[in-house]
């Protein structure tokens, strides 16, 4: 009779990890699927960092540059005024 028990709950352990294993491993594969979607997201934010800041050294070298013209007397202040303002709109 003892060997009967053994046997039925080692077959319902069996049956409940067999049943268990697929949603368990269907969960940690959305873990990872919502990690890795993490990291691509600071990834672009990073890029989009990097982006606006070469952007903005490139307007302000394109400024430096006007600038020198204007001392040098190459461009006017009114030139020199409306090509700042195109540049940072």
């Amino acid at each position: 009779m003892t060997y009967l028990i053994i046997g039925i709950c080692a077959f319902l352990l069996i049956a409940v990890i067999i049943i268990a294993a697929k949603p368990i491993s269907m969960g940690i594969e959305a873990r990872r699927n919502v990690n890795n979607n993490i990291g691509e997201e600071k990834e672009n934010e990073d890029n989009e960092v990097y982006l606006k800041d070469e952007n903005n050294s490139k307007i302000s070298d394109e400024i430096t540059k006007l600038n020198q013209l204007r001392k040098e007397g190459t461009i006017s202040d009114e030139e020199f005024n409306k090509a700042k303002k195109k540049l940072l709109d």
